[in-house]
């Protein structure tokens, strides 16, 4: 979900990550986005944590299947900050969305969808080879920022590219909304 909006960008919640984490099979998540996943995964019905590592791993064809060592800690902290709600089933717990938590998950729409777009296959051979250029390109666009950026950066500078950045995001955006 390749966009992550989320002001507390730095956030380590009890575990540290660099740049992408992985789950078991690859799918790449951005640091503070796990916990929009797992939301995500509680949006139609309560689940237990077991579940929720299911879902993710067939919604995404098996290539995300976040670790428990992930997953739990995750949990644990989104209870703490009231958007879900934990309550024990036996020897299991049962974690459902508050509508605190609804309304955040509502506002991180973009990034929930961004993140499962990628394992949505392309439907014909030359789309597929059109996305590996693409991710080639975000790559090289990825370098050539934090190139640019190496040292002590102006401000303006920083901030030009960003407004850069977000310009082509909602260009992008407005081609996909086309497609629909």
């Amino acid at each position: 979900m390749r966009k992550n909006k989320e002001d507390g960008r730095g956030e380590h919640h009890g575990h540290h990550h660099h740049g992408h984490h992985h789950g078991r099979r690859g799918g790449r998540v951005r640091r503070g986005e796990s916990k929009f996943l797992l939301m995500d995964a509680l949006r139609d019905s309560p689940k237990h944590g077991y579940e929720i590592i299911k879902l993710l791993e067939e919604r995404s064809g098996g290539q995300y299947a976040p670790s428990p060592g992930v997953v739990y800690p995750t949990l644990q902290f989104i209870a703490e900050a009231g958007l879900i709600h934990a309550e024990q089933d036996g020897v299991r717990r049962i974690f459902r969305l508050t509508d605190e938590g609804q309304r955040e998950l509502a506002a991180h729409t973009d990034e929930v969808a961004d993140f499962w777009a990628q394992f949505e296959p392309p439907t014909a051979p030359a789309a597929r080879a059109e996305v590996g250029f693409l991710e080639e390109e975000l790559e090289y666009l990825t370098r050539t920022i934090r190139g640019g950026l190496r040292g002590d950066p102006d401000a303006e500078l920083v901030r030009r590219i960003r407004q850069s950045v977000e310009n082509c995001r909602t260009e992008v955006r407005s081609y996909i909304a086309m497609k629909v």
